[in-house]
């Protein structure tokens, strides 16, 4: 796909990739003194509810990178790698598995692609939004577009059983091994309303 593109688009695409890793390591090695000059900024910024809010937000997760120290970002870095590995592999296997006929690459940026689908704004699931970025990608890569919307609607009911079903499996055998018999609604009522410090 990337050789189709013009030169100043590969450039942008190169630059944005570059970008993200060095703010990536920014934050990972320099939580604990980026809070400082964001409260100077956002202290010069005028008093809108909207920037008091993104300052909150900003400011709680320098917070929480900061906590983790960088032992726990790279932890969670690796963790993170470890997961996206096994959910591409997914989609390379269930590519195979059809016999999709798309180059190596194409599995993989469809799972790029779905997952940051589910930042646009959709029913519950990304049900849309995950079926058009995946079959967008394979597409993309040399896939028929028929095969490639098959696939990501096959795709998206596998992971959403699956991810789910496990999440769930896991649940119920946590609430049974703690012997918790309280019905859920009236746990929940009983939470905290902020996160203890």
């Amino acid at each position: 796909m990337g050789r189709d593109l013009p030169e100043k688009i590969r450039h942008a695409a190169d630059a944005a990739v570059v970008i993200s890793v060095i703010g990536l390591f920014v934050l990972m090695f320099g939580a604990a003194h980026l809070e400082a000059p964001f409260k100077k900024l956002f202290a010069a910024l005028p008093a809108h509810k909207l920037v008091q809010k993104l300052e909150h937000w900003l400011l709680m997760a320098i917070e929480t990178l900061r906590q983790l120290g960088i032992a726990g970002s790279a932890t969670l870095l690796l963790q993170s790698f470890i997961v996206w590995f096994c959910e591409g592999m997914i989609f390379v296997s269930a590519a195979r598995l059809i016999g999709l006929s798309t180059d190596a690459l194409g599995p993989w940026e469809a799972v790029s692609f779905a997952n940051l689908s589910y930042m646009l704004p959709s029913s519950p699931g990304a049900i849309g939004p995950f079926e058009w970025a995946t079959k967008s990608a394979l597409v993309s890569h040399g896939a028929p577009q028929a095969n490639a919307a098959v696939f990501g609607l096959a795709i998206h009911a596998w992971m959403l059983v699956s991810v789910t079903g496990a999440g769930g499996i896991i649940f119920l055998l946590h609430r049974i091994r703690t012997h918790n018999h309280t019905p859920l609604l009236q746990e929940i009522e009983t939470l905290p309303e902020e996160l203890p410090e």
